[in-house]
């Protein structure tokens, strides 16, 4: 019966129709000669009308009707069984209805809730309420005392006699159990990973301690014969080869000892020009045996700051060493220092392939590497570092390729003053 309204108007002109046709066939077979024009459109009228009413009833408005009615005994069904509670209530608050789930939650008879104020149920609620506290949280009243926290909603509808409210409410109990148990879990998480991590710097720290003295004393061992090599003649490429790895290995060592156990930075007033221009004579071979062109933009006018230069500078190397790394066919290297009132900027960018998406996230977590003999604790030690002098070390990936490292370093107080003079 949910016809087009189109379809229901032409339905309705049809009955109209054909019942006329009718009543003009029967009127002459009732009506008598002669008689009163007003009397014929009497019976006409009612004789249209005793042949319109039960078509329309048959065809409209029994099914329309029938409509309505599960229409109402669905909502009621829906509103009943709902989990949630609704209720409605007029302008001055009183409760007009309600459905099973409130009085299961307020643990008494539907019959006892109507007729109650709603503002009785619920804590510090305003009724009618605003437009920004249609939707709140408060905590449910039960014999007067605060009980459950719910999330409330309000919703008006005009009806024909008054304006009523419809009120829905949650009750919040399991979700904020839910909310709590996952935060208690992710804590305990971490508790555990930290425990975890704890555990492995102390075993880190005792094998780097194992390994050091060996390497050490082989690593002297091999630049005596490789002293005496030379003086002789002989190929000196394997013993070179066995110094370089040796070199690499106590690497690796000095980054578990340092990331096991941290010293605490030794702080004076230091040239960050000076630091820089340390960092990339020492990195200058690398840069010229990798074919690895590098631009350095500093300014004379960058301050001196209060940092550990040998810390600084470890961070700038490893910087430096990795954007090395991720060039092994050349390339060209960018480092530049810039500066406002309040930190300075140190950038680090290389035109390698730049960092991978799937660690780009977690690429200061330990452990975390792209190099097959890495140990993946070089770049959290830097950005520990970072932070241990009030700064910050990020990274990111440049357009169209490459990445890019900046480490920030703040500017002392008295620094700034100068700078603003």
């Amino acid at each position: 019966m949910l016809q087009p309204p189109v379809r229901i108007f032409l339905i309705i002109l049809t009955i109209v129709f054909v019942s006329e046709v009718a009543v003009m066939f029967l009127l002459p077979l009732i009506s008598m000669d002669g008689q009163d024009s007003t009397l014929i459109a009497f019976l006409d009228g009612i004789l249209l009308s005793l042949m319109c009413a039960p078509v329309f009833w048959w065809v409209l408005i029994r099914p329309l009707r029938q409509i309505a009615i599960e229409e109402h005994l669905r909502s009621q069904t829906i509103v009943a069984n709902a989990s949630d509670g609704i209720l409605t209530c007029n302008h001055e608050g009183e409760i007009l209805s309600c459905n099973r789930a409130t009085a299961v939650f307020f643990n008494c008879n539907l019959d006892k809730l109507v007729s109650t104020d709603v503002k009785n149920l619920f804590q510090d609620i305003q009724f009618p309420p605003d437009v920004s506290q249609l939707t709140s949280r408060t905590k449910s009243l039960h014999d007067g005392e605060p009980g459950a926290r719910v999330e409330i909603s309000f919703s008006q509808f005009p009806t024909s006699t008054i304006s009523k409210w419809i009120v829905i409410f949650r009750d919040l109990t399991e979700t904020e159990k839910a909310e709590e148990q996952k935060i208690l879990s992710a804590r305990e998480t971490e508790a555990l990973r930290t425990q975890q991590m704890a555990t492995l710097a102390q075993l880190a720290t005792g094998v780097a301690h194992e390994i050091r003295n060996p390497l050490t004393s082989i690593k002297m061992l091999i630049q005596i014969n490789l002293d005496a090599f030379k003086e002789r003649g002989l190929p000196t490429q394997d013993l070179e080869l066995v110094e370089q790895e040796i070199r690499r290995m106590e690497r690796s060592v000095t980054s578990l000892l340092d990331f096991a156990r941290p010293e605490s930075p030794n702080q004076k007033e230091t040239s960050i020009t000076r630091v820089i221009d340390d960092t990339i004579r020492l990195v200058g071979p690398q840069l010229t045996q990798s074919q690895i062109q590098l631009e350095a933009q500093t300014s004379a006018s960058v301050p001196t700051l209060l940092l550990d230069d040998a810390q600084i500078q470890q961070v700038l190397v490893n910087l430096l060493l990795n954007a090395i790394d991720a060039m092994p066919n050349g390339g060209e290297l960018d480092l530049i220092t810039r500066f406002d009132e309040l930190q300075i900027y140190i950038t680090v960018r290389d035109s390698g392939k730049g960092i991978p998406n799937e660690i780009i996230d977690r690429l200061f977590t330990p452990f975390t590497t792209t190099k097959p003999t890495g140990v993946g604790l070089g770049l959290s030690v830097c950005k520990r570092i970072a932070g241990e002098h009030g700064g910050t070390l990020t990274a990111r990936n440049t357009f169209p390729h490459g990445a890019e490292f900046t480490l920030t370093l703040p500017i002392h107080r008295n620094q700034q003053s100068c700078l603003l003079n």
